[in-house]
């Protein structure tokens, strides 16, 4: 249990880290290859376009087999993606049919590398950050609420956990079982005294991990993937005295996933 009035600010460093995209390493490796063999390089970019675009339309729900064509339309119809990316899809799903069909034909250097362009272009805008993954309505409660009130918007409002707020800085992560624990340890009466604050463990930061609303999904699956991290918190710049955002939980990601 904190031993003051009044956590002490101890900031986390925030780490940031550039977008991973999943095929990133792929793309690179095209690049490269490119070099070597433009035709090569550009019947590939295609079919990287055509998997990345299947692993973003299973992020957002797609589940039946599909094509460079179908993944475009879904996502079209998610409004995930821009129109004028999923125009120039359409445009190369063709310029791919052609190329399939036509005796003879081949990537030209221009075009292999408008391909490897435009997949670079697709990923940065298509990566799913943890401003989208993130729940908005985020109920808060101050450090010096009565912990029963605490209690009362957990049990009637179904939250796991709520984060505690300080002087207009979070402090930590109150959680049901902080809850059960002081009701364990306390008298009824006893327990109506006993403040939020009061009830947090002295490692109430260590449960949370700050990110900005770009930071990219793989980073949010790191962080939450650590000992003792049940919830990534999100805010401006990462850091923990400005106005919550949104919170992202376990439940979140596998709703993604």
């Amino acid at each position: 249990m904190p031993s003051s009035n009044r956590p002490g600010r101890r900031r986390r460093k925030y780490e940031h880290q550039p977008a991973a995209a999943k095929f990133a390493g792929r793309l690179t490796a095209l690049r490269a290859l490119r070099a070597e063999d433009y035709a090569a390089a550009g019947d590939q970019a295609l079919k990287l376009i055509e998997e990345y675009l299947e692993s973003v339309a299973e992020d957002y729900g797609y589940r039946n087999e599909g094509s460079l064509r179908r993944y475009a339309q879904w996502l079209r119809g998610k409004r995930v993606l821009p129109d004028d990316l999923l125009d120039r899809v359409e445009i190369y799903t063709e310029a791919r049919n052609c190329l399939a069909h036509t005796y003879g034909l081949q990537t030209t250097p221009a075009f292999a590398d408008e391909l490897l362009d435009f997949a670079a272009a697709l990923m940065k805008k298509s990566a799913l950050t943890a401003g989208q993954l993130m729940t908005r309505d985020v109920r808060t409660v101050n450090a010096h609420d009565p912990l029963s009130s605490a209690r009362d918007l957990i049990v009637e409002e179904g939250h796991g956990r709520l984060p505690v707020i300080a002087d207009e800085e979070l402090v930590g992560l109150l959680t049901e079982r902080d809850v059960v624990i002081a009701q364990a340890e306390h008298s009824p009466e006893a327990f109506n005294g006993i403040t939020v604050f009061q009830a947090l463990p002295a490692d109430a930061m260590d449960r949370v991990a700050l990110v900005t609303p770009d930071t990219d999904r793989d980073t949010v699956v790191k962080l939450l993937r650590r000992p003792g991290v049940v919830a990534c918190l999100v805010t401006t710049t990462g850091t923990p005295d400005e106005r919550l955002l949104g919170i992202i939980t376990h439940a979140d990601l596998l709703y993604r996933m």
